[in-house]
């Protein structure tokens, strides 16, 4: 009996070997794989909710992840600015280890079968907001797409916040005016909620100057003085007809001048 016993032990323990060893050693092989950077490692798929790409020395370089996992807010200047964000995407580091760019998207129906949908990518000037972006929005049935160009202001974001954060509305809308805080889009080219083909461009104070829309009832280019008010069309109308207007500051029409 004795005998019996002893033999069901050593089976046991050997048993209990085997299944340590057959539950290390591909561990032991996966860790030792990546336990050389430098040797590419190849998976045929691979499923995460974030991945973060990072040079030698840890400084972050590009985050791809999910909607619960996304950054929420943006680090300047080592000061954090808080602020929410509801989209799966990617985002883009500089050298700084600060963010310069990136790319959010989402679009989902209701219970009436509305849909709400958008796609948006963009790049930052240096310590600012974005300077490119190009954007797709989709909501109560009519949706837009264009690339826009837009002026940021020199000093940085968390040095404005600092800087205007007493400062009162008016005060804040002087100094968007003067480009001193906030963007200033400066060109628009795409399309328009009304479905119609658009390109607008702005001065530096972020005023209107020029804008040439085309449609089904008209193609026109209007310039515009700097308040922003059309003085000059030209254009074909929905009649086929040529059209050339000049405009006073009221927006009546005028003979041009010399005539």
């Amino acid at each position: 009996m004795s005998t019996t016993t002893e033999k069901l032990a050593r089976d046991v323990k050997f048993l209990k070997a085997y299944a340590l060893a057959a539950t290390l050693l591909p561990l032991t092989g996966l860790l030792f794989a990546f336990s050389k950077p430098d040797k590419p490692v190849r998976f045929s798929e691979v499923s995460v909710e974030r991945l973060n790409l990072v040079e030698r020395d840890g400084t972050v370089k590009m985050i791809m992840s999910n909607q619960e996992r996304f950054p929420q807010g943006v680090t300047i200047d080592g000061k954090h600015l808080d602020f929410k964000r509801e989209h799966p995407g990617m985002l883009f580091y500089n050298t700084k280890g600060e963010e310069c760019g990136g790319l959010i998207f989402g679009g989902q129906r209701d219970s009436a079968g509305r849909v709400s949908a958008g796609g948006h990518f963009s790049l930052d000037r240096f310590g600012q907001d974005q300077v490119i972006a190009l954007n797709y929005q989709e909501h109560g049935g009519g949706y837009k797409a264009g690339l826009t160009f837009n002026d940021a202001p020199n000093e940085s974001m968390t040095t404005l916040e600092e800087k205007y954060k007493a400062a009162t509305p008016e005060q804040q809308q002087q100094a968007q005016k003067a480009g001193k805080l906030g963007l200033q889009t400066r060109l628009y080219v795409g399309t328009t909620a009304g479905r119609s083909s658009a390109l607008l461009m702005a001065d530096q104070k972020g005023e209107n100057r020029v804008m040439l829309v085309a449609n089904t009832e008209q193609s026109t280019l209007d310039f515009k003085d700097s308040q922003g008010r059309t003085r000059l069309t030209i254009g074909v109308d929905k009649s086929n007809q040529p059209v050339l207007r000049f405009l006073d500051e009221k927006g009546q029409p005028v003979k041009p001048a010399g005539q």
